[in-house]
């Protein structure tokens, strides 16, 4: 059976866990230099949304989400059209494990996504979606949709492809 846990401190086996299902979710090439301490970080920042996505008590599956303002700091170079939008949250990280997709996960997180961020009292969320592996049509048929806006080659992570920014309510 599927939950979700939402993570409100850091510990090594967290981290462990998110380098793992990242470096499984995604392709070869997309990892940061320095992900114990990114994801060390991003575990302890108290304006940080983690959720984990667990079978029975192993971690399958992970969701960061960050003010969208951090955001536009963070990816001023690689996406310059983004603006401050301090009512929003960015989605910087979703991976599930390969053999346990279509199983209802995602759904999972972006259900417990919302119940944080509605505490917060924010209901907008942005995002970067790859579009090669369809993810960019999962979101559109999942969120209500107020702005997509197609990067040709994103270079992010040193690999391009396209991606489609989206802004959406939650």
């Amino acid at each position: 059976m599927l939950k979700t846990e939402v993570a409100y401190n850091n510990d090594e086996n967290m981290v462990k866990d998110i380098i793992s299902i990242k470096g499984t979710s995604f392709p070869s090439g997309w990892e940061y230099s320095d992900a114990q301490e990114y994801y060390s970080e991003m575990l302890k920042h108290m304006n940080n949304v983690n959720i984990f996505l667990k079978n029975d008590e192993k971690r399958i599956g992970y969701l960061l989400a960050i003010p969208h303002n951090n955001a536009v700091i963070e990816l001023r170079n690689d996406d310059p059209l983004m603006r401050k939008d301090a009512s929003r949250y960015y989605l910087e990280t979703v991976a599930i494990l390969p053999e346990y997709r279509k199983k209802n996960g995602f759904s999972s997180l972006l259900k417990t996504l919302k119940q944080e961020l509605e505490k917060r009292g924010v209901h907008n969320i942005s995002l970067h979606a790859r579009v090669a592996n369809d993810f960019s049509l999962i979101i559109q048929k999942k969120l209500k949709i107020t702005h997509v806006r197609r990067i040709v080659r994103w270079k992010y992570c040193n690999y391009e492809e396209p991606v489609d920014y989206i802004e959406a309510a939650i």
